[in-house]
């Protein structure tokens, strides 16, 4: 990272040890990925995701139980259906799990972690990484019991950042955090 004055990621830092933003130290786990991506599924982009699951999984049923009744019997086809809505189910049950263990790797590489919101965006620092996100790059986010969850302005909403509230100095850090985040982002 560097040190010069024009640097955005320095500047931030700056920022918060001057009390102009809200800064959290955390080691991020597996759970604080499988919350974000949980809260993910309440953007527009994780309902866009999750749609053809949710009509597999309704209507999935229905057209299996159709194809017994027509054919008499478990049929190869109604076999194959049977396991796609039980897969659909699966995924809308336990997706946002599974795939926040594949991060499991890169979360442990992060170690402990630095995190500053400012009026310039997010930054990021940890174990051999650094990261700068503005305010222009991020659309949405979402707050839950454990987390807050910053996603990316794109449509997929595929870049997502965790910031645990166990990682606030303070707990009325979280009413300041919310407060930049309400004035730059939407909420979800």
């Amino acid at each position: 990272m560097k040190t010069t004055g024009g640097d955005p990621l320095f500047q931030i830092h700056q920022a918060a040890s001057a009390g102009q933003a809200v800064e959290l130290h955390y080691t991020p786990t597996v759970a604080d990925m499988a919350g974000a991506l949980r809260a993910r599924n309440r953007t527009p982009a994780g309902r866009r995701q999750r749609r053809p699951y949710l009509l597999l999984s309704v209507l999935g049923p229905i057209l299996v139980t159709v194809l017994i009744v027509q054919d008499g019997g478990m049929t190869p086809v109604t076999m194959g259906m049977s396991a796609g809505v039980l897969f659909g189910w699966a995924y809308l049950l336990f997706g946002h799990r599974l795939m926040a263990r594949a991060f499991r790797g890169a979360l442990e590489a992060a170690g402990d972690c630095r995190a500053v919101v400012d009026e310039h965006g997010v930054a990021v620092t940890g174990s051999g990484f650094s990261a700068h996100h503005q305010w222009s790059a991020l659309g949405h986010y979402a707050e839950t019991p454990a987390h807050f969850a910053v996603f990316s302005g794109d449509r997929q909403a595929i870049q997502v950042m965790v910031l645990p509230r166990r990682g606030l100095a303070d707990p009325a850090d979280a009413d300041r955090l919310r407060a930049i985040l309400d004035r730059h982002l939407t909420g979800v």
